[in-house]
């Protein structure tokens, strides 16, 4: 396991190929993106997870992610941080609607822009709607709160801050111990004025170059996939932890350079890169939706040792891409 803590040194290294030229993203405009990952997620009263999620359980999952805890009722939600006028809505702010299925307060949503919110309903699970719907929300809006800090990601507006410190991860949020302290160490790092985007997905072309420099391999110019020409930033890398048959594409040729990794194939990855003791190895989850995964075994392994712990509902989801957060999280507790 000692090797991990080299590994994630590459982190600081694949950032530094990210744009922070992009358009000016608010903390809110974040949010929103990420809620709508969840979009087509099935209903269930008493959901908080994104196996099945109520309305009030769907705010509660993705406000979590930005470091925000609200209560669990949609009314107790409704009392939370700054009232807002339904002329003044911006994305992220929380949307309530009264007299749906009782008196009161009884639906949640987040305000996505364009008079729309995204909600878990009870008959389509997570969808968009219009907040001015003539058939059944226009009638029912009640309130609108704000939680959100006007935090903008933009470069120009953003102060530097000590190694560890984040503009968007505060100190609620569920990784903040982990993403602080591999920063202070220098494991990891941000984006350049301080924003470590901790709900954005990492993709396979960056751990592809942290895992060639932590095992010190040098970059091979023989090319290895049609879709990685000698122009892209992670050529070299790529080819060369292909050729030592750590990391292979999706056939016809391809390795996908810029899409995400799942939780999955991170799982597989560690396990086929880093050594685990037996002696230290625990009882495994048992997850309930891998028993047919083709990294079951890994993940179970890395299960054993703790380092990942799996979702609420008793499931790893394989298949999800995986966060910076998360990412962060399963190299903290491998310290």
């Amino acid at each position: 396991m000692k090797k991990l803590v080299t590994f994630v040194t590459l982190f600081l290294f694949s950032i530094s190929f990210y744009s922070v030229g992009h358009a000016k993203e608010s903390q809110g405009e974040s949010l929103v993106e990420y809620a709508k990952k969840f979009i087509g997620v099935p209903y269930a009263f008493g959901g908080t997870t994104p196996s099945a999620f109520d309305c009030s359980g769907f705010m509660l999952y993705v406000y979590k992610e930005f470091g925000i805890s609200l209560p669990r009722t949609s009314a107790s939600q409704s009392l939370e941080g700054q009232a807002v006028a339904k002329s003044d809505l911006q994305p992220g702010d929380l949307v309530f609607f009264a007299n749906t299925y009782k008196s009161g307060v009884s639906h949640a949503g987040i305000y996505i822009g364009d008079n729309k919110f995204i909600s878990a309903t009870s008959s389509k699970g997570v969808k968009i709607d219009s907040i001015n719907d003539p058939y059944y929300w226009g009638s029912r809006y009640h309130s609108a709160r704000r939680v959100l800090s006007d935090v903008s990601f933009s470069a120009s507006d953003l102060p530097t801050l000590p190694a560890g410190q984040y503009h968007d991860v505060t100190s609620k949020h569920w990784a903040f111990s982990a993403i602080t302290s591999l920063g202070q160490q220098g494991i990891i790092s941000g984006y350049d004025h301080s924003i470590f985007e901790p709900s954005n997905d990492i993709k396979r072309s960056e751990v592809a170059k942290m895992i060639a420099d932590k095992l010190n391999l040098k970059p091979s110019s023989s090319s290895q996939f049609s879709d990685v020409p000698s122009t892209h930033w992670a050529f070299g890398y790529i080819n060369t932890l292909a050729e030592q048959g750590l990391m292979g594409g999706y056939g016809n040729d391809r390795f996908l350079p810029n899409q995400a990794i799942t939780r999955g194939e991170i799982a597989a990855l560690f396990t086929r890169v880093f050594a685990f003791s037996a002696n230290n190895a625990g009882k495994a989850k048992n997850f309930h939706d891998i028993s047919n995964h083709w990294a079951k075994n890994s993940i179970s392994e890395l299960s054993s040792h703790n380092i990942v712990t799996g979702y609420n509902d008793g499931t790893f989801k394989p298949n999800n891409s995986s966060t910076r957060a998360e990412f962060s999280v399963f190299l903290y507790r491998v310290q």
